[in-house]
């Protein structure tokens, strides 16, 4: 998994400034998100968000943001903390 883009962390947080942790259609979050994104771009964040555990997908079009320091911590964090420690391992 890759880290996210810069892009992806500024679109969590204008949604995140806007639903919190409600519920929230794809329509929604387009239109705050367009002036300053295209359509394109912001579908595709979302949709790749939704794939790595940041926005949780309720239905068709119905999402709902998770927590950041969840997903940086369980997700993110464990992952690179076990790369370490097994690349740690084999150096001593």
């Amino acid at each position: 998994m890759r880290w996210l883009k810069k892009r992806e962390v500024i679109i969590y947080f204008l949604l995140f400034k806007k639903f919190k942790y409600d519920k929230f259609n794809l329509g929604e979050a387009l239109d705050v998100l367009k002036p300053y994104f295209s359509k394109k771009v912001s579908y595709n964040s979302i949709s790749y968000m939704s794939k790595i555990g940041l926005i949780t997908k309720l239905g068709s079009f119905e999402y709902k943001l998770n927590p950041f320091e969840d997903f940086v911590l369980i997700f993110l964090g464990k992952s690179y903390l076990d790369r370490r420690l097994t690349l740690r391992r084999k150096t001593q």
